[in-house]
């Protein structure tokens, strides 16, 4: 699947659960609960825990990408030709 088709999906999902609401502030109050919980999980090595975390963060970015309506394939496209650009030539 492309990042925009996981996008979509959230979509779908907050608009069933009545919750595609465009709130950035908060989702990005959630993001850093997230980070801590994943520091504690790596800080631990707790594997599960580690993926766990890691798709609620995914989950969140894709959240903050339907509301906004990012077009997250074009970025990654953008972002992987300056990394190589950068760090490969």
């Amino acid at each position: 699947m492309s990042l925009n088709e996981y996008k979509d999906e959230v979509r779908e999902f907050l608009i069933r659960m009545n919750s595609l609401n465009g709130d950035d502030h908060q989702k990005m109050t959630w993001l850093y609960e997230e980070f801590e919980l994943l520091k504690n999980a790596v800080d631990n090595s707790e594997k599960e825990r580690i993926e766990h975390q890691l798709y609620d963060i995914l989950f969140l970015i894709f959240e903050m990408a339907a509301d906004n309506n990012f077009d997250l394939d074009k970025e990654w496209e953008r972002g992987r030709k300056r990394k190589q650009d950068k760090y490969l030539r």
